[in-house]
């Protein structure tokens, strides 16, 4: 029973959970310094890698919803392993690709690889662990979560100019195999805990999409288009920190990571805000950052923005922000429904990741100066946001 899960049985699993779940970014923001060296290499502009944090994203979105509600109904353990030997398969075609297209299809075939690993770890997690021991799980999944994406450009510098570009992608590679050989040493223990799937789930589903269909896609859609602010960060900030201001690769990385921080440290806000709802916090947090775009939106156009200190104070600034409402918009969507937590959290995952996808692609689409294309980027998805919260109701 679950009562009698052992320490160690506990926090293996939660770290195999953890580096399940951070994959699909580590592999994204690792290799963001070197966009510009990449585009060389395969003689294509650069806006070509830079859509390819964005294709990975559409895939990476697609497969957490496809898996999340598909896990309920199968074997999650086998789920599980099929889908690391798909990201596996996906990590070899961009270690190996030499031209573009083939390093753009590598990076699909590692969100679809990658998304199943954060829905089926999520679904399995709430299916083993009792109350107390899911609270810490996920609490430490969340810090790995924040962390990873922080120090990986870090670890990329690194082993991109000790070892060349493609080491960068064999690290990955080493990443996911690591994944695999944890996820087969806690096989027999999956085996012990895991439950039978609730016969009752479908009806459930089908009864809280026609119940409640639209106060999901609305909360999705506002807390997505808030994540995508965070990408079009990680997509631009390259060509916006490094090209403009002509940064090293080391610095660059070192700005990211407090730009995580920032984002750690609203997170950790959010939860000594214990006065307040999750809805009231999403609400004002967004009205926050709108008002804070827009500032920054008009000092660009008006020739005022072109400090990197500005840049900087801003991008924290609504890193920080973010940090509150993520967490109080993933709490108000599971709150629609406890038998069907697995379906919202795919849900969950699809509408954050469409969103971090609609801002990767946005800022490369605007054929303007980099922070131009950042700011008006940021300004109009916070604005979406916030309009979407107005017609938000107490669930």
């Amino acid at each position: 029973m679950k009562h009698t899960m052992s320490r160690h049985a506990f926090y293996s699993l939660t770290v195999t959970f953890a580096i399940l779940s951070i994959l699909g970014q580590v592999s994204t923001s690792i290799y963001s310094p070197f966009f510009f060296d990449l585009a060389i290499v395969y003689g294509s502009p650069v806006s070509v890698i830079e859509q390819s944090v964005a294709v990975f994203l559409v895939a990476f979105s697609f497969s957490q919803l496809a898996s999340g509600i598909a896990c309920d109904y199968v074997n999650k353990q086998t789920f599980l392993f099929f889908g690391i030997l798909v990201f596996i398969a996906g990590t070899l075609m961009v270690a190996l690709a030499s031209d573009q297209a083939t390093f753009l299809i590598g990076r699909i075939v590692q969100g679809l690889g990658g998304g199943v690993g954060v829905s089926v770890s999520r679904g399995l997690s709430r299916q083993i662990f009792n109350e107390k021991q899911l609270n810490t799980s996920l609490s430490l999944i969340n810090i790995a979560f924040a962390i990873a994406p922080a120090i990986a450009p870090l670890v990329g510098t690194l082993i991109g100019e000790y070892f060349g570009i493609s080491a960068i992608f064999y690290f990955v590679l080493v990443l996911g195999l690591l994944a695999l050989i944890l996820l087969f040493s806690v096989s027999h223990k999956l085996a012990q805990y895991m439950l039978p799937a609730t016969e009752n789930v479908l009806s459930d589903t089908l009864a809280l999409i026609k119940s409640t269909i639209t106060k999901i896609v609305s909360t999705g859609m506002a807390s997505g288009l808030l994540y995508g602010m965070v990408f079009c960060f990680i997509t631009s900030a390259p060509s916006m920190i490094m090209q403009q201001f002509g940064l090293t690769k080391t610095l660059f990385s070192l700005y990211s990571l407090i730009a995580t921080l920032s984002f750690v440290v609203g997170s950790l806000l959010n939860i000594r805000l214990a006065s307040l709802s999750p809805l009231q916090k999403f609400k004002r947090s967004s009205l926050l950052i709108a008002l804070l775009s827009v500032l920054f939106g008009l000092t660009v156009f008006c020739g005022f923005a072109n400090d990197l200190l500005i840049i900087l104070a801003y991008c924290y600034t609504m890193f920080f922000f973010i940090g509150i409402a993520m967490p109080c918009s993933v709490t108000i969507m599971l709150g629609f429904s406890k038998t069907s937590a697995g379906f919202l959290a795919a849900l969950t995952g699809f509408f954050h990741l469409t969103g971090a996808a609609i801002g990767a692609y946005a800022v490369t689409l605007l054929t303007l100066e980099p922070t131009v294309a950042f700011s008006l980027s940021t300004c109009i998805l916070s604005l979406a946001s916030i309009i979407i919260c107005v017609t938000f109701k107490k669930h």
